[in-house]
């Protein structure tokens, strides 16, 4: 297959990773608009940030995890005949719908990941502004603190995320799951059976490509809304000031 076996599913994964995190933003930032409103302040706690994000997170479920058991089904696939509508056909005729949503119980932790990489961001990025004129950092700041933040939110929460992949890989045709033990649609069990057989390893499989993977996208992602927002800023202020000069000449 050469190299287009490095590439597989990646339509989906770009697609549902797309939306996301537009989604993520936008439930983010109109609970967050709320909250200011009815508080009558601008100032957000760590406690309270958390919890926006992880809120925040659940709103694009509904969406995006079909999206997810889609791109890991392709990724995992090992007829090369068979297309990603074909895939998708097939999961819904074997599973039903509640097949895409297979692994869901995984995200009541999952969903502190985000929350807390952006909690992170957010927060140490208020201290290094805190006394700048300008409120946005530099690229390479982004980018660092990108990093720092979602390599700590990964660790936190990889071996959840590990057995949600395990759960939505486990096939319909195969009478037993790991070691002759029967399947389940459980995540405690599966994390239980991960740790049994091969301890704390085993939870953190794989961690080293999930962390590059992750770490870089999310880094630039961070860095690039900077710069668009710190753009964005500096059009609306150009904006106003032309507004205010022919008042000051009259």
């Amino acid at each position: 297959e050469g190299i287009r076996v490095f590439f597989s599913g990646v339509e989906a994964s770009a697609f549902q990773s797309m939306c996301e995190k537009a989604l993520y933003f936008f439930a983010y930032t109109a609970m967050k608009s709320s909250y200011s409103l009815l508080s009558g302040s601008d100032h957000i706690g760590t406690g309270t940030n958390l919890t926006i994000g992880y809120l925040s997170e659940w709103a694009h479920l509904p969406f995006t995890l079909p999206l997810d058991c889609l791109s890991t089904a392709i990724q995992t696939n090992k007829d090369p005949t068979k297309g990603p509508m074909q895939i998708l056909l097939n999961m819904l005729s074997e599973k039903g719908v509640g097949g895409m949503y297979k692994g869901v119980q995984a995200y009541w932790v999952l969903c502190v990941k985000p929350a807390l990489q952006y909690t992170v961001f957010e927060q140490v990025k208020a201290i290094m502004v805190a006394g700048r004129q300008k409120k946005s950092l530099g690229a390479a700041e982004s980018f660092l603190l990108g990093m720092v933040a979602r390599t700590i939110s990964t660790l936190l929460v990889f071996p959840y995320l590990r057995a949600k992949v395990l759960l939505q890989t486990q096939g319909d045709d195969e009478p037993d799951g790991p070691a002759g033990q029967p399947k389940t649609n459980s995540i405690p069990v599966m994390l239980s059976r991960m740790y049994q057989k091969g301890g704390l390893s085993a939870l953190y499989r794989g961690i080293g490509p999930e962390l590059t993977r992750g770490v870089l996208s999310s880094a630039l992602m961070l860095m690039i809304k900077e710069q668009l927002a710190q753009t964005v800023s500096d059009l609306v202020e150009s904006r106003k000031q032309r507004k205010r000069r022919p008042a000051l000449r009259r």
